[in-house]
């Protein structure tokens, strides 16, 4: 019987996250081994490329489960809630992910891996899942007829914006004390967007 392995792939991601953070993309995997207490050919057993490494720390090919789920999904009666519950979710994942390319990217060795990575970013990915949904809805007289890709491009574009300024106004506190700080708590602002938009998209 095999032995079990004694580190876990989300130790050596956990790893690899904080020295890909500390030092950008050009970070070596020797250095990330030791972080995790491995030697560097035990990742590349895990991860064949340091390019595939660098995605999976960051949070960029993981797919989570709502996002697989919507592939499939179709909407109901009930799209209003459905909308916002996606919002709520988008918002809680760019959350995480988007804040940790931002900072990799402002660092002088913050260059993105040179070959573009096999899949598309999560933003666009989500953006043509959504499209779908909101064109089934409209099909299904759930919502008023429109064009389900800008409706899209304005929820998502909308959680991107959101995130981007909280993270710029976060580090600026830092360096500022006493500038006003935004609380971007998912469950209200997707509630908020999708009242804001409903004027608009709902059926007549």
């Amino acid at each position: 019987m095999a032995r079990p392995p004694k580190i876990s792939n989300e130790d050596i991601l956990s790893a690899a996250r904080q020295v890909f953070l500390e030092q950008g993309v050009g970070a070596s995997t020797v250095t990330i081994a030791e972080k995790a207490g491995i030697s560097e050919a035990s990742i590349f057993k895990r991860f064949a490329t340091k390019q595939a490494l660098f995605l999976a720390a960051m949070g960029v090919t993981t797919e989570p489960a709502w996002a697989k789920a919507l592939a499939t999904q179709t909407p109901t009666a009930a799209i209003k809630s459905e909308l916002t519950e996606l919002c709520e979710q988008m918002l809680g994942l760019y959350q995480e992910v988007l804040p940790r390319m931002l900072m990799v990217m402002s660092q002088g060795k913050g260059k993105l891996p040179p070959n573009p990575p096999p899949i598309l970013p999560p933003p666009i990915r989500h953006k043509r899942l959504l499209a779908r949904f909101l064109e089934q809805g409209i099909d299904q007289g759930y919502l008023k007829a429109g064009n389900p890709k800008t409706m899209a491009a304005i929820i998502v574009g909308t959680l991107i914006n959101s995130v981007i300024t909280e993270t710029m106004l976060h580090r600026l506190s830092t360096e500022k004390p006493g500038l006003p700080k935004l609380s971007t708590e998912p469950k209200q602002l997707a509630q908020d967007l999708i009242d804001t938009l409903w004027t608009g998209i709902k059926p007549d």
